[in-house]
């Protein structure tokens, strides 16, 4: 576990979603304690449908007991937002930092981890930004990468997802964030070439250090 300039990067490979959100729980704790320093956890979910504590009944487009049967997990995010997809080749990172040791308050820090996955795509020729009305990373109006955060005591849990090669497909069962006609992209269907989550991973650590 390389730590450069106080993060540590956590490789925990494809996991369940609750499983790793309750790995979250306990580092958080542990950052609070002061037991360890700041962390980035990256991780590759299978299929799952998680929710945030707004109502998000409406957007589902498929029932829970049909989600289930074609192979989705249905889990509780323990964040804000409403829905989002997770799956194999999206890149999830979870951010377990101290926003107080780094002097950062908490629109100041997302915009920051922002900018590290916006950087990470100018790196593969994919020009990307921000949209005042809405939350995350897009590619024009099409959503790139999911941004969302949980912070407690000053630490802050969750993180983003970039859809680096994921099947799009499987977003269609929601309504991805609760953002009406939200079209998912990836970064394979930008650029027209597939790629690979350990090909990207490099280039995002690099640009988080740079960030904060």
């Amino acid at each position: 576990m390389p730590t450069i300039q106080n993060i540590a990067f956590e490789e925990l490979g494809l996991r369940p979603f609750a499983e790793t959100l309750e790995y979250q729980k306990k580092t958080r704790r542990r950052r609070q304690a002061g037991e360890i320093g700041d962390r980035v956890l990256f991780v590759e979910h299978p299929r799952v449908i998680t929710q945030g504590r707004r109502p998000a009944d409406e957007d589902y487009r498929v029932t829970k007991p049909e989600l289930r049967a074609q192979g989705y997990d249905l889990e509780d995010a323990d964040r804000g937002g409403k829905l989002t997809y997770h799956g194999p080749g999206q890149m999830v990172a979870y951010f377990i930092l101290s926003l107080k040791d780094r002097g950062l308050g908490i629109p100041e820090f997302v915009h920051r981890v922002e900018t590290a996955v916006i950087a990470t795509l100018a790196n593969f020729e994919i020009a990307a930004q921000r949209r005042d009305e809405y939350p995350g990373v897009w590619v024009k109006d099409r959503k790139i990468a999911s941004v969302g955060f949980n912070i407690d005591r000053e630490v802050s849990m969750n993180g983003i997802a970039l859809n680096v090669d994921p099947d799009l497909e499987d977003f269609k069962v929601i309504v991805p964030c609760g953002i009406p006609d939200c079209e998912m992209t990836s970064m394979r269907l930008e650029r027209g070439r597939a790629f690979s989550i350990s090909e990207v991973l490099p280039v995002f650590k690099e640009k988080v250090l740079e960030v904060l």
